[in-house]
């Protein structure tokens, strides 16, 4: 059998491989028949060996094979050459005969090439993808998963787990044991999540942000006031917040030369609502404000250190500052 796993949800992905890592039995056994092999490194014929061989005390054997497929369609990738590729065109005249024992599992992370020599080997092959969710998707997703980790969840915290943290599955599901564990079989509340989930408590210093971009006090005072009842103190906010001007600053240098959004969020190490979040930012604000605001930030700490204004008291006067 011929599989391909085809799309960017890493984490759906990952757990596919698991299931079909359990077909490899007895569970003693698994390891020693499972094969993961670089598809950029490797040769139709290693590809054959690789499949051909008996299974070592067991029914089954794995080959899991990432990337190999994007390689054959890629013209500008090593290995991908013409001449490299004529090998590669025996594919359906050897694989045809593949032992039954055998399981052959393409991992493709990015969108399958349309080139021929591809072609081929997807004719004889079952194809499963995996994009990343929609909202709709994700909210089903979530409610999935707490049916399968036993968690009892309110509808609205969902939303706002889905919300605040985007299609990091991987961090849902993360987050979501971590809550299990702190509920003690009680039902999940939206405080609950609040309180547990730090991209939730992050969502709060995007509000205070986006009041004080926007000149409005009154409403990133609210804000602070709610980070600051979660147990954050007015420094703890500030450094946040000093934090998210950083990032700022670097995606506007990234904007400005060109830099894809996916890319900038490798750089800054961001991804799904904040990143999200940080790049509509970025729209809003400019350079120079960016850096008066830092300058601003400078000289709120620097009265808590000399001892003139209290942590809070200097914390009110810079967010009515930077209006």
């Amino acid at each position: 059998m011929i599989v391909v796993l085809e799309g960017q949800d890493e984490f759906r992905i990952s757990e596919r491989i698991s299931e079909f890592k359990l077909t490899v039995t007895p569970p003693e056994m698994r390891e020693i028949n499972t094969a993961v092999i670089d598809g950029n490194l490797l040769t139709i014929g290693e590809l054959f060996a690789a499949v051909s061989t008996v299974p070592f005390m067991a029914d089954k054997r794995l080959v899991i094979v990432e990337g190999l497929l994007n390689k054959l369609g890629s013209p500008g990738k090593k290995g991908s050459s013409e001449n490299s590729l004529t090998e590669w065109s025996d594919f359906p005249q050897l694989f045809a005969g593949m032992p039954e024992t055998a399981t052959l599992l393409f991992v493709e992370k990015t969108t399958l090439p349309t080139r021929k020599v591809v072609s081929e080997i997807l004719k004889q092959s079952k194809v499963e993808k995996f994009p990343s969710l929609r909202y709709r998707e994700l909210i089903s997703w979530i409610e999935a998963r707490c049916s399968l980790l036993g968690v009892e969840i309110e509808s609205q915290a969902i939303a706002l787990l889905a919300d605040s943290v985007g299609n990091e599955l991987r961090l849902i599901d993360s987050e979501l044991n971590k809550m299990k564990t702190y509920s003690s079989g009680n039902l999940i509340t939206t405080s609950d999540v609040r309180l547990m989930v730090p991209y939730v408590r992050q969502q709060n210093v995007f509000r205070v942000v986006d009041a004080v971009i926007e000149g409005r006090t009154r409403d990133a005072l609210r804000a602070s006031a709610s980070l600051i009842s979660l147990g954050e103190s007015p420094s703890a906010i500030l450094r946040m917040v000093e934090r998210q001007i950083r990032f700022l600053f670097s995606t506007k240098y990234l904007i400005s030369q060109k830099v894809s959004a996916s890319d900038i969020g490798r750089q800054i190490n961001l991804s799904g609502y904040p990143l999200r979040k940080t790049l509509e930012m970025e729209k809003k604000i400019s350079q120079t404000r960016i850096l008066n605001m830092h300058n601003k930030l400078l000289e709120s700490n620097i009265r808590v250190r000399d001892g003139r204004l209290t942590e809070q008291e200097s914390f009110d006067l810079l967010i009515s500052e930077l209006r």
